[in-house]
C-alpha cells in the first residue's frame, strides 16, 4: 500500500489552520479517512470519512484540542475496523440518539398503567415519578441506568428520609415501571435494575403528645382564642386564631377523629381546577349532642365498616354546644366562604405549634424544662388521644375500637363489647385529657402521690 495522500497533522500544522469563507477539511497522511475540519468560525473538528455498502459517510469523532492528534487517530484506527466488519458508527449514533429514556418509559407508564389504579396510589405514584425518579434518572436513556444508579438514587433518599418508607416505595415503582417497560419494548426482558436492591428498614412514625406537651398546648390555645367582643386584647398577646380551628385541634384530642372526618378532605383538579371532595367535612346534622355521639357515613373505612358512631364524652359534647354556629353554613368547622368548610388548617396548626415555643420563651421556662412540640401533626393528635387511653391501662381493643380502626378482630370486638362500655372509657379519657387541656392538672403532686402509693404498697407487702 502506497503512501496516503494528506498531511502529517502535527499541534503546531493545526494551530496553523485558519477558517476561510466555507468550511474546509484537511486529510491526515497516516489514518486513511481521518480528516481535520475547520468552519468559517474557527471550529476544529476530527471527522472520519468512510464507505459503508457502497455509500461515502463521515462520522464526527470529537473536537480539537479536547481530542489530540494520538487519540483521534486511535479512535479512527478503532472505528475502521468495526467499519471492516460492516459496522456503521454513524448509523450507531443515529440509533442511540432515538435511544428511549427513563422519561419516555415515565411517560409511557403514566399513560397505561397509572389510570389502573387507585386514586391514592396514583397520586403517590406521581408525587414520586416528579419529585424523586424523574430528577435524577430522566434523562438517562433506559439502556444506560444499571443497578448502581437505582442504588445510589435509593441511597440518597434513605439519607433524606431516613423512615425508609419513601426510598421503598420509589423502589417499588421502579421495578413496576421496568417490568411494564420490558412489555411495552422499551427495555429487553430480564433487565430490570429495581430488582434485587434491599428493601429500607421502615420506621413508623408513632409521635404522640406527653401529658406535658399537652398542658403545654392547652395554656397555647387558651392565649390564642379571640378576644371577647367588647374587650381590648393585651399588648404583648400573640395573634388570635380562628375559634372554629381551635375547637378542631382539641375535638381531634377528645375524640380521636381522623382529621378528614371533622373537615372533609378535598382536591383540585389539576385541569379544570375545579374542587373535588373526596370525603365531605362534618355537618352539624350529624352530631347527636342527645345521644353524645357522632354518626359519620362518610370515612375512610366507611366501604369496610359501613357507618361510624363516634362516642362523645361529656367534655367534647360541652365544647360543641358552645361552638358558634354560622347562619347558612352546615358544618361544625365552617369556613370563611358563605357555604363552605374550613381550609388552610395546616397552616393554622404550625401557628400554633410556633406558638407552643414562642410562649415558653416569653414565660421564661427554663430550657430544661420546656418541651418542642415542632414535630406534631394534625394527625398525632389522634395519636395522642389513643396514648392517653393506653396510659390510663386501656387494652388495645378498645382503644382500636374508638378509633373506628376497620380490622375485622377490631370490629368483631367492638361488637362484643357493646356501646355503654365504650362511652364509660370515652368519658374517663375525655375527663383526663380535658383537664390537661384546661391546665387543672399538678404533674408533680400526681408523680408524689404515686410515687407515696408505690413505697406504701412495698411496706405492705414487707409487713
Amino acid at each position: 500500500m502506497g503512501k496516503l495522500a494528506g498531511v502529517n497533522l502535527k499541534k503546531a500544522t493545526i494551530e496553523g489552520l485558519k477558517p476561510k469563507a466555507a468550511m474546509y477539511r484537511v486529510p491526515d497522511a497516516e489514518v486513511r479517512g481521518l480528516n481535520i475540519q475547520v468552519t468559517p468560525a474557527g471550529v476544529l473538528s476530527w471527522v472520519l470519512r468512510f464507505r459503508v455498502h457502497g455509500h461515502q459517510k463521515a462520522h464526527t469523532l470529537g473536537r480539537w484540542p479536547e481530542l489530540t492528534v494520538a487519540q483521534a487517530r486511535k479512535k479512527a484506527l478503532s472505528l475502521l475496523g468495526d467499519i471492516g466488519d460492516g459496522n456503521d458508527p454513524a448509523a450507531k449514533k443515529k440509533e442511540e440518539r432515538k435511544a428511549k429514556t427513563i422519561k419516555d418509559l415515565a411517560d409511557q407508564f403514566r399513560k397505561e398503567h397509572l389510570p389502573a389504579l387507585k386514586e391514592n396510589s396514583r397520586i403517590q405514584y406521581e408525587r414520586l415519578l416528579g419529585k424523586r425518579i424523574l430528577p435524577a434518572l430522566g434523562s438517562k436513556r433506559i439502556k444506560d441506568v444499571d443497578s448502581s444508579d437505582v442504588a445510589a438514587l435509593l441511597s440518597q433518599i434513605r439519607l433524606e428520609t431516613p423512615k425508609g418508607i419513601e426510598a421503598n416505595r420509589v423502589r417499588a415503582v421502579l421495578s413496576k415501571m421496568f417490568s411494564m417497560g420490558a412489555l411495552w419494548g422499551f427495555c429487553p426482558a430480564g433487565t430490570n435494575p429495581a430488582k434485587g436492591q434491599a428493601r429500607a428498614p421502615e420506621v413508623k412514625k408513632d409521635r404522640h403528645m406527653s401529658d406535658r406537651e399537652l398542658l403545654a398546648l392547652g395554656e397555647t390555645m387558651r392565649h390564642l382564642e379571640p378576644t371577647p367582643a367588647g374587650e381590648e386584647r393585651p399588648v404583648d398577646a400573640l395573634p388570635s386564631e380562628d375559634c372554629h380551628a381551635l375547637a378542631a385541634f382539641r375535638l381531634y384530642l377528645l375524640t380521636g377523629m381522623r382529621k378528614s372526618e371533622l373537615i372533609g378532605d378535598r382536591k383540585r383538579d389539576k385541569e379544570t381546577r375545579a374542587i373535588i371532595e373526596k370525603v365531605p367535612a362534618l355537618p352539624w346534622t350529624a352530631v347527636d349532642l342527645d345521644a353524645a355521639r357522632i354518626r359519620l357515613e362518610y370515612h375512610k373505612t366507611a366501604k369496610k365498616a359501613g357507618v361510624r358512631i363516634v362516642q362523645l364524652s361529656t367534655a367534647a359534647c360541652n365544647l360543641l354546644e358552645a361552638l358558634p354556629k354560622v347562619l347558612g353554613n352546615p358544618y361544625v368547622i365552617p369556613g370563611h366562604d358563605a357555604g363552605e368548610s374550613l381550609v388552610g388548617l395546616q397552616k393554622i396548626w404550625e401557628r400554633v405549634r410556633d406558638a407552643v415555643g414562642t410562649l415558653q420563651e416569653k414565660a421564661k421556662v427554663p430550657k430544661k424544662s420546656r418541651v418542642d412540640v415542632s414535630d406534631v401533626t394534625i394527625h398525632d393528635l389522634r395519636r395522642s388521644f389513643a396514648s392517653l387511653a393506653a396510659r390510663m391501662g386501656y387494652p388495645e381493643l378498645i382503644v382500636a375500637a374508638l378509633l373506628g380502626h376497620s380490622a375485622g378482630s377490631v370490629t368483631a370486638g367492638y361488637a362484643r363489647i357493646g356501646a355503654d362500655p365504650l362511652r364509660d372509657v370515652v368519658e374517663t379519657i375525655g375527663a383526663r385529657m380535658a383537664a390537661l387541656l384546661a391546665g387543672s392538672v399538678d404533674l408533680e403532686a400526681e408523680a408524689k402521690a404515686a410515687k407515696e402509693e408505690a413505697q406504701a404498697k412495698r411496706t405492705a407487702k414487707g409487713a
